[in-house]
């Protein structure tokens, strides 16, 4: 008989993450294309912002205070040119966002001049030159602007775009192939003959991960035997860097893609103490890892978010699941090893359990508010007491 070494969900968390870690290649792109991208450099803004003095208003600027009226020049200087020749006997109405000439550093804002026969009357009380935005007052030359590892959300490309960042250091986006397993399985699209089973999983899959800056494709349905297994990795081995199956992780002996993952791979892990979502297979053959996920749907869905999130996305820069804690409005006995996933239904704050006998209901799933999270250690769900429970995006 065949013994598995079980180990508990965290210890699987911490091996993913550390495969993925050492599984990440920088490269660069243009910075119009790295919207959700991580970066995988810290950046320092190249320049000064603004690069010169500039109008933070309308206004007028002038060169001497002195006097009690000023002529206005008929110019106006505006944003985008240089003004070299200008008169320092006359004040100039600026534009906001203009450079200030460099002998001009007087300002007073459009609402607080008193204009009287084309002459700028000088109140010295209204004279604003805080209004006037000094070099680097928004941005220092060499200043972080984004650290190693953030995420790039559109705030954050518009503060690169205003720095002149042309192009950033991020992750090369990971080509990951999916793929299904099951002599039973047709694609959703087909026809099906009452033998038959619609494959769910590698949609399920595919659109679960769509939310990662990866590479995606569907490879297909694949039959459960031997031979066809070998030759598909072999076939892929150098094309992906991540392979997802789902159907036969199992131990028994009609589960094909795990006895060849234990014959051709390194196993970094097999089968967690976790229910449902159990038989699932963690390998690396050379450079590309493997997830062998079973055929149950829900257990899909599980390894999903507890698992192969943890892979693509460590730090959870684009999880769209929310972990609350909420009041059980049941009791329930579990095995104290395992790490427990109860499908719940939240009314005025308490959470009940949703039809959650039996691990192969999918509706069930699509029905209930989330998964109640009960730990290995735990081995009663008391009634009144608080869980986690991270809830599906509504």
């Amino acid at each position: 008989m065949t013994h598995f070494k079980y180990i508990n969900l965290n210890k699987a968390v911490q091996i993913t993450k550390l495969h993925s870690k050492n599984f990440q290649k920088s490269y660069q792109i243009d910075l119009a294309q790295s919207l959700n991208c991580i970066s995988s450099k810290d950046i320092h803004s190249p320049i000064f912002l603004p690069q010169l003095d500039s109008a933070g208003l309308d206004g007028f600027i002038f060169s001497n205070k002195k006097y009690s009226k000023i002529p206005i020049s008929s110019q106006i200087i505006e944003a985008g040119k240089v003004y070299k020749k200008l008169n320092v006997k006359f004040a100039y109405k600026i534009n906001t966002g203009a450079n200030i000439p460099s002998k001009f550093k007087n300002f007073i804002s459009i609402e607080n001049a008193f204009i009287e026969n084309d002459h700028l009357i000088l109140i010295k009380s209204k004279i604003s030159n805080q209004d006037i935005k000094k070099k680097g007052e928004d941005l220092k030359k060499k200043q972080l602007l984004i650290k190693k590892n953030q995420k790039i959300n559109f705030i954050k490309l518009a503060l690169l775009a205003s720095a002149g960042v042309k192009k950033i250091d991020t992750y090369k986006p990971l080509k990951v192939g999916v793929v299904s397993t099951g002599d039973e399985l047709i694609e959703y699209k087909k026809k099906k003959k009452d033998f038959q089973t619609f494959d769910s999983n590698k949609l399920q899959i595919i659109n679960f991960l769509k939310k990662y800056p990866i590479s995606l494709d569907d490879l297909g349905i694949i039959k459960d035997n031997f031979k066809d297994i070998e030759k598909f990795y072999k076939n892929y081995n150098s094309k992906y860097d991540v392979i997802i199956s789902s159907g036969g992780s199992s131990f028994s002996s009609g589960d094909h893609t795990s006895a060849y993952l234990k014959k051709n791979t390194k196993i970094l892990f097999q089968y967690l103490r976790i229910q449902p979502g159990r038989p699932i297979i963690f390998a690396k053959q050379k450079d590309q890892h493997i997830f062998s996920l079973p055929g149950n749907p829900l257990a899909v869905m599980v390894n999903l978010i507890f698992i192969i999130s943890k892979f693509f996305d460590p730090k959870n820069f684009f999880s769209n699941f929310k972990m609350e804690k909420f009041k059980s409005g049941f009791n329930a006995n579990k095995k104290s090893e395992i790490t427990k996933f109860i499908r719940v239904k939240i009314k005025s704050d308490i959470a009940y359990e949703h039809n959650s006998k039996g691990s192969a209901k999918l509706i069930s799933s699509a029905q209930c508010d989330g998964f109640m999270i009960i730990e290995d250690g735990i081995s009663q769900v008391v009634k009144g007491n608080y869980y986690p429970i991270i809830r599906f995006e509504i």
